[in-house]
């Protein structure tokens, strides 16, 4: 929540002056100015925190499932660390970076449908 939380307001703030002053002359009303002028240009700093949360929640996940679950990944890590299977152990910690990877490639693949309409993105066109 907190990086999400945090990113947003820093997007808000980062809102092009221009854009604000056009917004004030122009007497749009609040949820207007909000959809229309504030939310875009918030949302690539909201998704940047959204990003940050996911990885964050996967290792949470698993150190919850270490301490207070009877199966999961985590859990079962652990089993195979005390056990001293490492192949097990290693193909667990496999596991964990494969999904890792492809969370984060769906999400970079929703973000990109979603800001689409922005002209450059990370350098690319």
């Amino acid at each position: 929540m907190w990086p999400v939380l945090l990113n947003a307001v820093d997007g808000v703030r980062s809102v092009d002056q221009v854009k604000v002053e056009t917004a004030r002359s122009f007497r749009t009303p609040q949820r207007y100015w909000l959809g229309m002028v504030v939310l875009p240009a918030a949302a690539p700093k909201i998704f940047a925190g959204l990003r940050v949360s996911l990885s964050i929640s996967l290792l949470l996940m698993v150190v919850s499932e270490l301490v207070g679950a009877y199966n999961g990944i985590g859990r079962s890590l652990l089993n195979a660390q005390q056990d001293f299977d490492f192949p097990i152990m290693w193909s667990w910690l496999v596991l964990l970076g494969i999904l890792g990877y492809v969370f984060n490639t769906i999400f970079l693949a929703a973000e990109r449908r979603v800001l689409a309409w922005q002209p450059t993105r990370l350098g690319r066109d």
